[in-house]
This record gives C-alpha cells, sequence and structure tokens, in this order.
C-alpha cells in the first residue's frame, strides 16, 4: 500500500481549470467524493488509521469491508485508502495492475490532455482536481492512483524530502556506496538486504576459505594474499556488521541483541582455544558463526510499520 508517496509540488505546472461547457475532473472514485468527512466514508467502509502527520494535520487511513471495485476512467480499480486533512478527504487512493496502467494513461491523456512526467509518477493536474499515477519501481505488480484536490495537493506535498533525496543522488556513486554499506542507521528490508549481504559475503567467504584450505598462501613477509586479505576482508567485514544492524532495524530488536552477540563470540574465540585445540580453529568457528548468522537474518521478515528505526523501508 503506497499511500505516502513524495508528491511534487504542483503550484506551477497546474494549468486553469476546465470551465463553460469545457469537460472536468471527476471528483468522485466510487462511493467517495473529495471533501467527504471521515464520518461520511465510514457508513460505506471500515476506516482503519495507517499513519498521522501532526505538522500538517493530515491522516491516512486504510479502507476494507465495502466497495472495493469500481471504474475509474473505465479502467476497474480497487480502493486502498483515503487522506484526511483538516476532517475532510484531500486525497482518494486507489491501485490498479501493473499491465493496465498503459491504457489508463492512454485514457486519460485522451480525456485530460497530455500527463506531465516526472521520474516517480506521472501528473494530469489543473487548478481544482490533480491525478497523479506511480510509476511502478522493481518488483512491484501494481500501480497506485491518487485522485486529489489541487489545493490540498500543494499542502501535501513533500517538496523538502525531493529536493534532500535529489541532493542525495547528486553526491555520486562513492556516497551513494558509504550509505548503503557503511552506514547503520536506519531499517533495509528482506529484499533489499539479501543481494547486498551476498554481495559482501560471497567475497568474505572465499577469502575464509583460503585460509582454511590453502594457508600455505599467507606465509612470509610483505604477502600479497595477506594484504589482500586484510583490506578486501575488512570492507567486506563492516559492509556485513551495518548490513546486520540495520536488519535488526527492520525487524525491529534492540541494537543490544547485536552487542550480546558480540560478546558471546568474543568469549568463544577466547576460550575456545582451550577445548578445541587451537586458538586459529577457535577464530574459525566463531568467523562461521558470524556468517551463519548473517545469513539467518535474511530470513526474519521486517516490521511493516514505522518503529522507532525509522519509517518502513521502499523495496
Amino acid at each position: 500500500m503506497n499511500m505516502d508517496f513524495d508528491i511534487p509540488d504542483i503550484s506551477e505546472n497546474a494549468g486553469k481549470a476546465a470551465g463553460g461547457g469545457k469537460h472536468r475532473k471527476p471528483r468522485r472514485a466510487g462511493k467517495i467524493r473529495l471533501g467527504d468527512s471521515l464520518r461520511s466514508i465510514s457508513r460505506e467502509y471500515t476506516a482503519t488509521r495507517e499513519r498521522m502527520d501532526e505538522d500538517k494535520h493530515i491522516e491516512f487511513y486504510s479502507l476494507s469491508e465495502g466497495q472495493e471495485h469500481f471504474p475509474f476512467y473505465g479502467m476497474e480499480v480497487s480502493i486502498i485508502g483515503v487522506c484526511i486533512r483538516n476532517k475532510k478527504t484531500a486525497a482518494i487512493y486507489m491501485e490498479l495492475p501493473l499491465d493496465k496502467r498503459e491504457d489508463l494513461i492512454k485514457k486519460l491523456s485522451a480525456s485530460e490532455g497530455e500527463g506531465e512526467e516526472t521520474q516517480a509518477m506521472t501528473i494530469f493536474s489543473d487548478t481544482v482536481t490533480s491525478i497523479f499515477v506511480t510509476k511502478p519501481e522493481k518488483g512491484e505488480k501494481v500501480v497506485t492512483i491518487a485522485l486529489m484536490d489541487s489545493e490540498e495537493a500543494k499542502v501535501l506535498s513533500d517538496n523538502e524530502a525531493i529536493e534532500e533525496k535529489q541532493a542525495e543522488e547528486a553526491k555520486g556513486l562513492g556516497h551513494k556506496i558509504f550509505k548503503t554499506y557503511f552506514n547503520p542507521v536506519g531499517r533495509i528490508s528482506r529484499r533489499s538486504y539479501i543481494p547486498k549481504m551476498l554481495g559482501a559475503g560471497i567475497p568474505a567467504a572465499i577469502l575464509f576459505s583460503f585460509t582454511c584450505f590453502k594457508p600455505e598462501l599467507f606465509e612470509g613477509d610483505l604477502n600479497l594474499y595477506i594484504f589482500t586479505f586484510l583490506v578486501v576482508g575488512t570492507l567486506c567485514f563492516i559492509s556485513l556488521i551495518s548490513l546486520a544492524m540495520r536488519r535488526l532495524s527492520d525487524i525491529g530488536l534492540s541494537h543490544l541483541y547485536y552487542w550480546v552477540f558480540f560478546l558471546l563470540l568474543f568469549a568463544i574465540n577466547q576460550l575456545g582455544g582451550q577445548f578445541l585445540g587451537s586458538q586459529l580453529m577457535a577464530t574459525r568457528v566463531v568467523a562461521v558463526i558470524f556468517m551463519a548468522a548473517v545469513v539467518l537474518l535474511a530470513f526474519f521478515p521486517g516490521e511493516n510499520k514505522k518503529n522507532k528505526y525509522g519509517p518502513v523501508p521502499k523495496e
């Protein structure tokens, strides 16, 4: 469910509202009309509050147990929720299967004129009513349609977040790599975690296997293999730690679990030499346990709502 995507500023892009006998955009989707109160909506649906922004006085509600499917510009869509601002419906959110998006855009273009394309959505806007159709991200099977009052859309637009995102993208590949692998702040979904974990874990596992099965490669001073192991292995290890902390954040577990886990690994490494025959064997066992824990984190579902570590990450 995508009801809180970044809405661009339409202040300069919205043309004059159609007047006289010209066509005007609909203000209704199914049994809900822009401007309806939550009490009016509750007569038709069960409304569940999903999120609230006290600064902008807005609330997002998901809808169920009512008319789920209805026609919108000749396409059958399903209702997913509404945005309430100052006790009135500011936006109505619908979903459409991904393979129907192109047909909807053609119908909207034929009726409303050519839409404006942005990186994340297609916009059909005038001074009265605006329609936003999101562009699918990787792995998505549906697109979200938002029918909004244009004045409310200007209030809902999160231009500060958009500018911040554009500034992040302008910092280049090096900054993106640092944010992805070395900054443990925030949450990361399973879908994002698995490829990143494998990207750091596979090289680490290969280097580790060489130390077990080809230890003679690491003998002598100024050894290229030792240098490679120290540099690449350390980078991979730090990346895995960062990813593991973000994964714990997504699951909702305290980072204290992370520190307790490393305390146990330290104890195994220090005391293991007495029981496993050598300190080297104890270190190898610790490495295997750590890698197994990193892989195991990929099997836990994350929390589907905002927790103390941040909002639900985008897939």
